[in-house]
């Protein structure tokens, strides 16, 4: 199997340079920018798997190759975008992580998850810092890939249930943080708030007439 396997968070590439080793791959390449995908003839490879992507791959690539990406919620209203953030925040502390066929579809509100299948599922950790939580998606994406490629090509579909509630994909000014927030919020509010807008993410700020407070990293004890 000829497999091109497209990611450029570092999470996403420490489990690429492992999946790559599967006994079902016979060539490959790892590749981490929309331009560099669009030099391969397409038609020549079997499979795209994209890791930790954040854009569509759009109709000139998903009409070209079967192509697969992994989504790391398990409820539905956390298929509009920035899924780990918005569940930490709800109080999440564990989800489920998904393998998706990435279809195209322009008429979609979703990030990529636009049918609801879903194929292999593993549970994973909310808990600890950004950092920790990348650890889980770094292992489990090798333990889904592993299953999906020793599976392929007789991959058998599911689909999750649809949701009336919609999450929206959090921006940038949403890690702003007034006085409002602070006084409606728990510690444990915060402290979730905080640990999901580490880095490479917008930190979560505070500011006045005089300056802003960046928070990077955050530590709670429980009473």
């Amino acid at each position: 199997m000829k497999v091109i396997m497209l990611g450029y968070r570092s999470w996403a590439t420490v489990a690429l340079e492992k999946v790559k080793a599967h006994k079902k791959i016979s060539k490959y390449e790892i590749v981490h920018t929309h331009e560099k995908l669009m030099k391969f003839d397409l038609d020549d490879w079997d499979l795209l798997i994209s890791l930790g992507w954040s854009d569509e791959l759009g109709e000139d690539v998903t009409n070209q190759i079967f192509c697969i990406g992994l989504h790391c919620a398990e409820l539905d209203r956390y298929s509009y975008g920035s899924p780990i953030q918005l569940q930490v925040i709800d109080g999440l502390t564990k989800s489920t992580h998904r393998i998706f066929p990435f279809l195209s579809d322009k008429t979609s509100k979703r990030a990529h998850t636009h049918s609801r299948e879903y194929s292999h599922e593993i549970e994973f950790s909310l808990e600890g810092g950004i950092e920790d939580i990348f650890l889980e998606l770094t292992r489990t994406s090798i333990i889904l890939l592993d299953q999906f490629l020793s599976d392929y090509p007789e991959i058998q579909w599911k689909q999750w249930p649809i949701e009336s509630i919609v999450r929206p994909k959090r921006e940038p000014i949403d890690s702003k943080i007034n006085k409002q927030d602070l006084q409606n919020m728990s510690t444990m509010d915060l402290y979730n708030l905080i640990r999901c807008l580490q880095d490479p993410y917008p930190n979560a700020y505070i500011e006045d007439e005089v300056g802003t407070i960046f928070f990077e990293n955050v530590s709670f004890i429980k009473k």
